[in-house]
Parts: C-alpha cells; structure tokens; sequence
C-alpha cells in the first residue's frame, strides 16, 4: 500500500513537471507553426528549403561548436558543488567560442567547397556557425535552469525567445528580406535570449571574459569527442535526411520534409518535456536502485511508452484537419507524409528514454557507439529507399533506424534491470 502511495506520488510529480516543461516549451514550439502561414505564402518553395536547410545545419554543427557540453553538465551536475559547477561552465563556454570561431575560419576557407556540398549561399555560411554557437548556449542555459529547478527563469527565457523571434521576422520578411530576414530575426532573438538566461544563472560579463583556469579543459574535451555521436544522433539524422533529400530531389524537397516535420515537433515537444522532468528524476532513483530496486523506474517507463503513442496518434489527427488550412497551398504536397515523420519521431523518442540509462551510469562509449550505427544505418537506408519512394523512403528509413536502435539498446537496459533486481532482492534477504 505504501509503496502504491509512493508510486503514485512520483507519477504526479513527473506529470505536474512534465506539464510545466510542456507548457514552457510550447512557447518556443508554437513560434514555428505561428510563422508557418506566414512563411509558406512570403517564401516560395525553394526560399523555405533554404530556411530549413539552414536550421538543419545550425542544428547539426551544436554539437561541433558545443562539443554537447549540456550533456555533460546533466551528468556531473550532482557530482559538483556550486563553486565547481560554475567553473566548469564557465571552461565550456570559453570552448564554444573558441570552436566557433574555429569553424568559422574554416568556413570562410573552405566556403565554395562547402556551399557546393550543402547546396547554401556561400555569402551566409557563417551565419550558419553562428546560430548553432547561439543555440549551444542557449539550451546549456535552460539544462542549468532545470536542473536548478529556476522554473521562473527557465520560463521566461523561452518567453524572450520566442515573442522576440516573431516580432524580429515578421519585421524582416515585410521590409522586403526574404529568407534572409528570417534566419537574421531568429539569431537576433537567440542572442537577446541568451544574454537574459546567462545573467540569470549569476554570470557577469566581466567573469565570463575572462580566460577560465585549465581544471576542466581535459574533462570537457575528451567527453565532447567520445560522446559526440550520442550528443548529435538527432541532429545528424535531421541533417542527414535534408540533405539527401536536397541533393536527390532539390533544395524544395527539403521544404517538403521540413513542413511535414514541423508538425511533429508539437509532438516532439510534449515527448521532449517528459525528458526534461524525468531525467533529474531518474538520476536520483538510480543512485538508490541497487538497494532498492527499479520498480518505480519501470513502472514510470511503461507509462511513458503508452503514453507517447497516444499523444502521437492525437497530434497527428490534429495536425491532418489543421494542416490544409495552415499552410499555402504550394506545400499541401507534405501533408501526406506528416504519417512517416510522427513514427520516426515516436521511435526516437523510445530510443532516447534508454539512452538515459546508459548517461547515467556514464557509459558514454557504448552510446556513442549506439548512436553511431543508427546514424550510419539511416543514411545508407535512405540513399537505397530514396531513389525508389522519394521522400516518404527517407522518413521511413529514419523511423526504421530509431527503431532498431530502440530495441536493441531496450535489450542492454532491461539486462541490466534485471541484475539491479537480483541484487536488491539479495540485500532484502
């Protein structure tokens, strides 16, 4: 009886944070679809392509600029005292300059080359390392605010964010700047944002111009480099699907995948604020589950997958009656395929709850390796599938890898359940 009481006491708590998260990232979520009328009937096909693209490589070069520094702030975030955990913040930030302007020498070098590759305007390239920098704070700040429980600040760092970019880029786009005006509201608006959260977690600028000490330089440089391809799983099978999609089909098949996809980020978005609530949550069960047990934990999991394939049933049916209206009608052609992006994002979803077993006990090489090989799968799959089903055979080579990666890695952490109940019932006795 008393451990049903504590059971359901933890399920209310994950639902109310989880609603929070929800409601705070539907801010930034919501930004997006608000924009879509406007930018599927401002922007032809090929300009929207471009605003993806662009999205989906500042996305994808977070993790090269940030070395996934967020991640391994979750990890040691209980590890450190606040003295340390300041420091330690304080070296990767350093590090995300340092790298980003790295990059950008690289890009400015090398910007033919890579514009032929990425089918970008070379003039912008740089906006593209800027952005992702941009991005990699920003989200190192809100993972700080969580973990710190500053649910106000994390709220209203979003709420910053997300009025700004719409204010910004409706601006822009009127003043005759096409794409261009877009990609330039939303990094106005990520900076602006990320000066607030940044002096909200405490920080000076005069601190942070400051060369940090060399205690963590090793730390934050061999985790980034190990736990790359588990940090950037989601973003290179984003970017990896676009840009085969545009070098396949052209840069408008990319817009295709892109609003098809923006649909499924307002499932995204609810998956993703569980995570956020459970994963603090989970870390401190774990420390306990060799004494006792991961009943909660499991009984919480399979909550979770139910759960998540009935909020993704319900956002797709409502995405089916509110996409013809939403968008103009030069990309109806991508309501189809809003069926393949929400079983892919499902599935990622799935995979991404059992990779936090794996986070928590530090086994960074074994997700990395995992990560790896769901990368590889979905880009020699959607290279076969596309050339015969178009787009809808990228999005199901995605949703396939996800897959495979989900039950193979569910194999590893319910083996390793299985010895954490062995153990707690032999300490029992």
């Amino acid at each position: 009886m008393i451990r049903n009481l504590f059971s359901l006491n933890a399920k209310k708590f994950l639902a109310l944070q989880s609603l929070f998260y929800a409601l705070a990232n539907s801010i930034e979520a919501l930004v997006p679809l608000l924009l879509a009328p406007i930018l599927t009937r401002m922007l032809d096909p090929t300009g929207y392509g471009i605003w993806v693209l662009f999205v989906t490589y500042a996305t994808f070069m977070r993790p090269i600029v940030g070395l996934t520094t967020q991640d391994a702030i979750r990890m040691r975030f209980y590890d450190l005292d606040q003295k340390q955990l300041d420091r330690f913040t304080h070296t990767a930030l350093f590090v995300m300059v340092v790298l980003a302007a790295f990059v950008s020498a690289v890009t400015l070098v090398f910007g033919e080359v890579v514009a032929t590759l990425t089918k970008f305007p070379e003039a912008w390239l740089i906006s593209i390392v800027v952005a992702a920098f941009l991005y990699e704070v920003f989200y190192t700040v809100l993972a700080l605010q969580q973990f710190h429980n500053r649910r106000g600040a994390f709220l209203t760092t979003q709420v910053i964010q997300a009025v700004l970019s719409l204010i910004f880029i409706v601006c822009f786009l009127l003043a005759g700047w096409d794409w261009r005006g877009v990609v330039l509201g939303r990094m106005l608006s990520m900076g602006i944002a990320t000066l607030f959260s940044l002096k909200s977690l405490g920080f000076t600028f005069s601190a942070l111009v400051r060369v940090p000490e060399r205690s963590f330089y090793r730390n934050i440089a061999s985790f980034g480099v190990v736990y790359w391809p588990a940090g950037a799983v989601v973003m290179a099978m984003a970017t990896a699907d676009k840009v085969i999609a545009a070098h396949y089909l052209g840069v408008e098949a990319s817009a295709m995948y892109g609003v098809a996809a923006l649909f499924a980020s307002a499932f995204w978005m609810a998956n993703h604020s569980f995570v956020l609530a459970w994963t603090p949550w989970l870390f401190r069960k774990l420390k306990l589950a060799a004494s006792e047990g991961l009943q909660e934990v499991a009984s919480v999991s399979i909550l979770y997958f139910v759960m998540a394939a009935i909020a993704a049933a319900a956002f797709y049916f409502f995405a089916l009656l509110v996409a013809p209206t939403l968008l103009g009608e030069a990309f109806h052609s991508a309501i189809p395929l809003l069926q393949y992006v929400m079983i892919a994002i499902v599935l990622q979803g799935y995979f991404m709850h059992n990779m936090k077993f794996l986070h928590f006990e530090k086994r960074i090489e074994l997700m990395s390796i995992f990560s790896a090989a769901t990368i590889g799968l979905n880009i020699w799959l959607s290279i076969v599938w596309v050339q015969a089903m178009g787009i809808r055979g990228i999005m199901l080579a995605t949703a396939v890898s996800f897959g495979a990666a989900f039950i193979i890695s569910g194999m590893l952490v319910m083996a390793r359940y299985m010895n954490l109940r062995k153990g707690a019932k032999a300490v029992v006795g």
